[in-house]
This record gives C-alpha cells, sequence and structure tokens, in this order.
C-alpha cells in the first residue's frame, strides 16, 4: 500500500496532471535489462534528484548547427519542452526552437493535414496515431541513426538508452524504428483505503497485495463493487465518451480483457514455415504456452497480418462467438454494477474518485505522482474536466474549489476472468511509452531534428526533461515512470512507490487477436460503429447477440476499406508467404 501524507488543502500552487502514462520501477529488468544510475545522488531540499548538466566531451561545438526545429507532440506541458528548448539553442545558437504543443482533441487529424500540404512543418510528433502513415515510409526510421555518435555523450545513440527498450522499439523482422519510447507505463486499479476499509473488504485487499501478482478473480471484483455499492460509494470512477471507449479507460479494458479469450488463435495467425516474416531460430522454436505471460513477445513469436486479415475475413476471428459472448456478459456486469449512475457519455469521471464519492480508478501507475497534486487543484479551483470545452470556447471552465484532502491509495491488478472460454490469466498494458516520431523531410533537416532527439536522451537532456516533469510548481507536469535513458534516476521517493508494483504481462503489442478488440486495427469507421454499438448494448438498448451480430456485420462490410486502411490487397491474402507490395 502506498501511504500518502493526509492534508486539507485550501490554498496552494496547483499542479494538474498532463496525460502521461507510468510503470514501475524494475520493469525494464524483468524484461533482461536495467535502469542504469549515476551514482547515489542526495535529493535536494524541494525533494528533486541532482543530476549533472555538464557537456560531456565529445558532446556538439556550439554554432556548428541551424535550421528551425518545432516540437509538436499532443500535451500542454510547455514548460518541460522550452527548458529543453532553451538548453538546445543555448549550445546552437543558429537553431530556432519552438514549442507548439497540441491538444489532444484532432491531434490525428493535425498530422495528416501536415502531410496533405506537403513537407510536414512539425519536427517533433506522437506518431502512435497514425500508423497507416507509419507503414506508408512517412516518418524517419530512427534505427539509421542507433549506430552513429550522440554527440552529448561521445557513444552510439544506442547506448543513451536501456538495450531492451530499444530492442522492443524496433520491428523485430526488419529492425525498423519509428517511435523513441523514453518511460514505461502500467495500467492497473487504485483504490481508496477508507472506502474499502467501511466496505469491509480492506483486509482482504491488503492480503491480497501480499501474493505474487496482486490480482483477484473478476468474480472477487464484482463482490468487492457489491460491498461498495451497500456501504454507500460509487465503486468505479470511470468515463463512457468516445475517446474513453478508443483510446482510454474502456478502450484499455476491452484490448486487455480479449487477450483472455484471443490467446489460443496464436497458432492460426503466426508466420508459418515459408512465410516471408518467419524466423528460424525463434518461429521454428516457438510453442503455444498460455501459462507464460511472454510466450507470445515478439522476441518469441512472429504473427502474420496477412494471416490476420484471412482469419478476420473467413470468420476465423469472428466477433461473435462464444468467446466474445463471455467477454461482454462480464463486461456488463461491470457496467451494470460497479460505473457511475449514466456513465454512458460521461467525459471526466475522476473528481469523483478525488472527492471520495467513488473507491476505484481504473488508471496509469503515474497517479503515484500526480495524485496530490490533483487533489490539491480540485481544492483551489483550477481542476479543469476532460472534454470540457465547448464549441466555440477558448478554454475550459475549472471547476470550482472543493472542499477534499488526500487519503491513502492501495492498487490492485487486473482482475482475471475465468471460465471455459478463457485461454490465460489476465495481462495489463506494461510497456514503453512516448512515441517521439520524426516526420520525413530533406536529409538535412532531419538530421537536426534527431540531433535534437540525441540531446533529449543525454543524461544532461534528459536530466532537464525529469526536473521539469516533477517540478511541483509546473502546471501540467508528472512523470510517466522510470526512463530507459541511462545514467539518470527518479526521485527516490518516486522511485520507490514504482518498486511497489507487480509485473504481470503486458498485452500492448502484437497479438494474435487484440486487433479487432474496439473496431479493427484503429480504423476510425470500425471503431466508430463499435462504439455506438457497445454504447447501446451496455445502455440496454440492444441485446447482447444483436450487438455482437452488428459488429461482426460491420466488419464484414467495412473489410476491403479495413484492408485498404492496412495497405493490404486481396492478392497480399492469397499469398501470405509472401511480402506485401507495399512494405517493399
Amino acid at each position: 500500500m502506498v501511504r500518502l501524507q493526509d492534508e486539507n488543502l485550501t490554498r496552494r500552487q496547483v499542479v494538474r496532471a498532463g496525460a502521461a502514462a507510468a510503470a514501475l520501477t524494475q520493469a525494464l529488468g524483468v524484461r533482461g535489462g536495467t535502469l542504469a544510475q549515476s551514482g547515489t545522488p542526495t535529493p535536494a531540499s524541494d525533494g528533486l534528484v541532482e543530476i549533472e548538466a555538464e557537456s560531456t566531451p565529445g558532446a556538439a561545438s556550439e554554432g556548428e548547427l541551424s535550421g528551425t526545429i518545432i516540437i509538436a507532440f499532443q500535451g500542454n506541458d510547455t514548460q518541460t519542452f522550452q527548458a529543453l528548448a532553451d538548453a538546445y539553442m543555448e549550445k546552437h545558437p543558429g537553431v530556432d526552437v519552438r514549442v507548439e504543443l497540441k491538444p489532444t482533441e484532432g491531434y490525428q487529424e493535425f498530422i495528416r493535414s501536415q502531410f496533405a500540404s506537403g513537407v510536414p512543418e512539425a519536427s517533433l510528433v506522437n506518431g502512435n496515431v497514425v500508423a497507416d502513415l507509419i507503414q506508408a515510409d512517412k516518418f524517419v526510421d530512427l534505427s539509421a541513426y542507433l549506430d552513429r555518435t550522440n554527440p552529448y555523450t561521445g557513444a552510439p545513440w544506442r547506448d543513451s538508452m536501456d538495450e531492451i527498450s530499444v530492442a522492443n522499439m524496433r520491428d523485430p523482422v526488419s529492425g525498423e524504428m519509428y517511435l523513441l519510447n523514453l518511460e514505461t507505463v502500467q495500467v492497473l486499479w487504485f483504490y481508496n483505503a477508507t472506502a474499502f476499509a467501511n466496505a469491509g473488504i480492506l483486509e482482504e485487499a491488503q492480503a491480497l497485495a501480499n501474493t505474487e501478482k496482486n490480482q483477484p478473480t473478476w468474480d472477487q471484483f464484482l463482490d468487492w463493487c457489491h460491498r461498495l455499492r451497500e456501504a454507500g460509494y460509487i465503486p468505479v470512477a470511470i468515463e463512457g465518451d468516445f475517446r474513453s471507449f478508443w483510446e482510454l479507460r474502456f478502450g484499455w479494458l476491452a484490448r486487455m480483457y480479449l487477450d483472455q479469450f484471443t490467446r489460443d488463435e496464436a497458432p492460426l495467425v503466426r508466420a508459418q514455415p515459408g512465410d516471408w516474416n518467419f524466423r528460424e531460430g525463434i518461429d521454428d522454436v516457438w510453442e503455444y504456452d498460455p501459462s507464460d505471460p511472454h510466450n507470445d513477445d515478439a522476441t518469441r513469436v512472429t504473427f502474420n497480418t496477412q494471416r490476420q486479415m484471412i482469419a478476420l475475413r473467413d470468420h476465423q476471428q469472428a466477433v461473435n462467438g462464444p468467446p466474445f459472448q463471455a467477454l461482454y456478459t462480464n463486461f456488463k456486469e461491470f457496467s451494470d454494477h460497479c460505473t457511475p449512475p449514466g456513465w454512458i457519455g460521461t467525459t471526466d469521471a475522476y473528481p469523483l474518485f478525488l472527492t471520495q464519492q467513488a473507491a476505484i480508478r481504473l488508471d496509469v501507475a503515474a497517479l503515484l505522482t500526480t495524485f496530490e497534486k490533483d487533489i490539491r487543484s480540485l481544492a483551489e479551483g483550477t481542476y479543469t474536466p476532460a472534454g470540457a470545452v465547448a464549441e466555440g470556447e477558448p478554454e475550459a471552465t475549472p471547476l470550482p474549489g472543493q472542499d477534499v484532502s488526500v487519503f491513502e491509495l492501495g492498487s490492485f491488478n487486473n482482475p482475471t476472468m475465468e471460465g471455459d472460454q478463457v485461454d490465460a490469466p489476465a495481462r495489463t498494458i506494461e510497456v514503453n511509452i512516448g512515441f517521439y516520431s520524426v516526420p520525413a523531410k530533406t536529409q538535412t533537416q532531419n538530421d537536426l531534428e534527431v540531433d535534437f532527439l540525441m540531446f533529449l536522451t543525454s543524461p544532461e537532456g534528459f536530466g532537464i526533461y525529469l526536473q521539469n516533469r516533477v517540478d511541483p510548481e509546473n502546471p501540467n507536469g508528472g512523470i510517466a515512470g522510470p526512463p530507459i535513458v541511462k545514467d539518470v534516476q527518479l526521485p527516490e521517493e518516486i522511485a520507490e512507490r514504482f518498486s511497489q508494483l507487480k509485473l504481470i504481462g503486458n498485452t500492448e503489442k502484437p497479438t494474435a487477436g487484440n486487433y479487432r478488440a474496439r473496431g479493427v486495427a484503429d480504423y476510425q469507421p470500425s471503431v466508430r460503429e463499435w462504439v455506438d454499438l457497445a454504447q447501446q448494448y451496455f445502455s440496454d438498448q440492444i441485446g447482447l447477440q444483436e450487438f455482437l451480430d452488428s459488429y461482426q456485420a460491420s466488419i464484414d462490410r467495412l473489410f476491403p476499406e479495413i484492408l485498404e486502411h492496412m495497405q493490404l490487397t486481396e492478392g497480399d491474402l492469397e499469398t501470405p508467404e509472401k511480402k506485401p507490395a507495399s512494405q517493399d
């Protein structure tokens, strides 16, 4: 259990956390990597770890570079990226670094518009929202730079980062790397210890926390929700709008829990002997083992997307059979008994948790670094609800200040569903994040932009990043989790909080069947139709089988468009052993 100091808050400079994600401290170590640390830093009086910021031998000399770099990530932490920009421009007076962060709403469209207008102006974006453009070679393959010297460390760029993490960023077949992920994330459930005590379930939850996985069963979790409701609490604070279903909390649930029901599809859609992406020494020795949470890691097995699309087309990977029936029966119980009243369509349920009306919050481990800040924000009247900006309004209106106080947090991992259709225990999202990408331009311009990334991944650059992200005066700060950048470390208190969490396995990777968890492969028309149908189902407008049959019909109707979205053709499906022409 994480103990946070109780305090009544009325007046303080507050910090509202950004949309960061987080992870536990030893995540990389479990996968075979380590977090390099520079000795034993002593926290300063403000709680930050002092990080040396001297230029290393071999660092780029001042003035040798020129041009413009535009940082256009989604988010609102201008302080951090402006600090990085200022430090970089001090080294390179000939470079103009402009910080032009973008809101999450409409971000995908913003990136697409960059390419539609010709050569993109933006230098650094979050490329994970436009996978089709990455596949179409619209972004720089960062693997080409890994062996180049990082001028801010004097060593190959790959040596600036954890080796295993770098390997996980690269395509297991081609070795290409289009997304740079510098922090780690774990999704788990946080609870109010006082609420659990009042419901008579705190001792049970604390005993579970001492087990290897800290993971209840689904039925145990539903019982907790029932007892919390009897004690007068809303069991779980969760949103039910489109963004929640696609990108956030219910979308996480859809992806994480379909994994329990589709692990056995791996032999059907894995690369077969003779396939273009079949890897000798890896795929020829792989055996299906659902008891091993790493059995379907990219280092163990390769999936063939063409075979997945064949299985989807031919209903071998259907969405209206017994596995989906069992999954959505469980989800309906969750909707009926655990969520806030009228949760479908709600955009921000977090204040229900902060005000202790709701007892549980599904979130990322970054909550351990931002919880007190969010409480203060709500107390001071600076908390801005998510999705609260009305059309035509310049900015969202903060909620009025409320009488709230910090309370004790506990946590548990994803409750594991059980039954005849379940293949394996529940896993979660445990993965490196950041998704920094560089739109392809001229070689000179791209070299400049990657040089900035090299500075960011140096101890000096990432030290600036960390100090600003955890700065209590940063109105939009919050660290996602332990960095993969070597020779830096988190403040001791934050690292200790992360270290208490436990790994259960990652689902946020290419798996056998999760690509159809909430729409198919992020194709937006498919996503939107699934969201609409799921919301109707949870609102009792349609029954279970009508929902699933309609979802299957949606996929069948949209299949030609889905195939085009994935840059595949029917000819590619006729010869899954051959590499698709779009990937040549």
